[in-house]
């Protein structure tokens, strides 16, 4: 029990810091980045709960190192939207498979995140959605194909979540 608690805190802690570490490979404008992709790898393989963890705060690091551009507090409401995709992912994985978690967390950040986002208070107002809509999508959509080499990969050598 206690080593399958120590295991679970090891690859959260590993993927958190691949997290941060992608926060720095920019993929747009922005704090459009490859942080997502190991949050991605935490919702495939290990399911909801840790991968709404690693988006979420995973988007706080690449916020973090751009300068929070859109302010702190819509940083913080875009981490709690990565959470949500993180854990909508997870779950999309468990019910249908890695192919469906994976299309679900490509659609969720790059089309509902930003949506739901460009409603609430920010510099650009609504025009945040179409402005970020297909970069983030196509970002996503880099997340997710190498978070899912991974997942896979990972499991061919045997490694389970």
């Amino acid at each position: 029990m206690l080593l399958a608690r120590t295991n679970t805190l090891v690859r959260l802690g590993i993927l958190l810091a691949l997290s941060v570490l992608g926060a720095y490979i920019k993929l747009g404008p922005s704090s459009i980045a490859f942080d997502a992709m190991a949050g991605f790898v935490a919702a495939l393989l290990m399911g909801p709960a840790a991968g709404a963890l690693i988006c979420g705060l995973g988007h706080v690091a690449v916020a973090a190192v751009t300068g929070f551009p859109l302010t702190l507090p819509f940083h913080l409401a875009t981490a709690a939207a990565m959470a949500d995709v993180g854990c909508l992912g997870g779950l999309a994985a468990r019910r249908f498979g890695l192919v469906a978690g994976a299309a679900a967390l490509v659609v969720a950040n790059g089309i509902l995140a930003p949506a739901l986002l460009a409603l609430l208070p920010n510099p650009l107002g609504l025009g945040l959605f179409a402005a970020l809509a297909l970069p983030l999508t196509v970002a996503a959509g880099a997340n997710a194909a190498v978070a899912l080499l991974v997942v896979l990969g990972l499991r061919r050598a045997g490694f389970e979540g």
